[in-house]
């Protein structure tokens, strides 16, 4: 059974009206549809040349052939606007028009069925996304959680060792403290026997004969060794130290990666570029400076690699470019051609970011990514994680996400800077590798 309102009862409901409308619109004299309709006093319409056949046939007064009503003379009046409903469903009504209508509607349906499966293959891709964000949620969630398990375990153990420690030196002071207390005991009794005796013998002096009072055994005072007196405040303050700030720098040692105090390479620097002594600040001078030839060297472009490479393992590290207006960095292949100008992008083996009109941020993805930090980064922190294969940039000010690159290869990684020309003195600007202080 088909349900009530379905395709076959629309149709019939509008062939239905189809039929109405034609009714509505046919003449009772010829009964077609109206040609030159015109409308008698009564309110009734005919076809002209009906209504004038109709009265010349009658020899009576004219009269309408609907209702019998009689007229004093043959007038009506033409009714245009019936006349063009009429030619509208005369044309409606034709084989040509209903095929053209026909195939309106057919290309319609398909309009419509196209987008709807466009439309669902939209909601299965928004269905696939909503899976995999919870899946990866999960991930993330255990991996955040064994995170700070992992923090958690450090200042635990810390705790238990510094708590141990504390009982340890406790219980040391408190035994000799026993201790002192012990043989200041020891030495109060024998004391106490001394003032007995003499106190006896004090009692009975008229009575003891001068003999027994020199015989009486009367030794030095009592010697009892003990410790020095306790430093209670001593032992207060060496207990009472910055322990966040301790247990910090011991947190430091467990950190994966660990920051690392990378420095610049100045063999393979571009001739433009001068370096301070502990190799961590590079400036772009406007001329070259006498270096030595090396085919590890910058020629086309003023690019410096850092001094350290990587081959396997996380590492991160942060640089400081200030208000600078221009730079690029990042990670590139150590395999790179440094002799030619190429861009940077993957597929010359650049991982980077770059800084353009001191505000435009882009990823060197292919194609470029535009980036709007949420301020502009004064540091940023670059981590290389050559087991998965991604090179991440963080806004190290807070940590913020900046861009991630994905399938990242090549047999060795070296840290990547460019400091861009100095442009006079506006982007004049060092840039500067970050270590860690303690």
């Amino acid at each position: 059974m088909r349900e009530p309102g379905g395709p076959e009862r629309r149709g019939m409901a509008g062939r239905s009206q189809d039929r109405s409308l034609r009714e509505e619109l046919t003449c009772a004299i010829c009964c077609d549809l109206f040609r030159e309709p015109v409308m008698l006093d009564c309110m009734h319409h005919f076809c002209k040349a009906c209504i004038q056949g109709y009265w010349d046939s009658c020899t009576r007064v004219p009269s309408c052939p609907q209702c019998r009503r009689e007229f004093p003379g043959r007038s009506f009046r033409t009714h245009y606007l019936l006349s063009g409903l009429v030619e509208k469903v005369r044309r409606c009504s034709s084989p040509e028009h209903r095929h053209k209508m026909q195939k309106h509607l057919e290309d319609a349906l398909q309009a419509r069925q196209k987008e709807m499966e466009t439309f669902l293959q939209r909601k299965h891709a928004v269905q696939e996304d909503i899976c995999a964000l919870t899946k990866v949620s999960g991930e993330l969630n255990l991996k955040i959680q064994a995170e700070f398990a992992h923090l958690h375990q450090i200042l635990e153990e810390e705790e238990r060792a510094v708590l141990a420690e504390l009982g340890e030196k406790e219980e040391q002071s408190l035994a000799r403290l026993h201790g002192d207390v012990f043989r200041l005991e020891e030495g109060m009794s024998v004391l106490q026997r001394d003032i007995e005796r003499i106190e006896q013998t004090l009692s009975k002096m008229e009575e003891a004969s001068l003999l027994e009072v020199e015989s009486l055994d009367i030794r030095p005072l009592v010697r009892v060794e003990t410790q020095p007196a306790f430093n209670l405040q001593h032992y207060r303050d060496s207990h009472s130290g910055p322990l966040q700030y301790i247990f910090w720098r011991r947190m430091l040692r467990s950190i994966c990666p660990a920051p690392a105090p990378l420095t610049f390479d100045p063999e393979s620097a571009h001739p433009n570029l001068v370096f301070s002594r502990d190799l961590t600040a590079v400036t772009e001078r406007n001329r070259a400076q006498p270096v030595p030839s090396s085919p590890r060297r910058f020629l086309q472009c003023v690019n410096v690699l850092g001094a350290q490479t990587f081959d396997s393992g996380r590492h991160y590290w942060e640089v400081w470019v200030g208000r600078k207006t221009k730079w690029d960095l990042g990670v590139a292949a150590e395999s790179v051609d440094r002799a030619a100008k190429v861009k940077l992008c993957p597929e010359n083996g650049y991982w980077t970011l770059r800084l353009r009109n001191r505000t435009e941020y882009w990823a060197t993805a292919t194609p470029w990514v535009r980036l709007t930090p949420r301020r502009p980064p004064w540091k940023i922190g670059v981590l290389l994680d050559c087991q998965e294969g991604t090179v991440t940039f963080f806004d190290a000010g807070d940590m913020s996400h900046l861009f991630t690159f994905h399938q990242v290869s090549a047999e060795r990684y070296c840290p990547f800077f460019s400091t861009c020309f100095s442009d006079g003195r506006v982007n004049v600007e060092p840039m500067r590798l970050c270590h860690l202080a303690l």
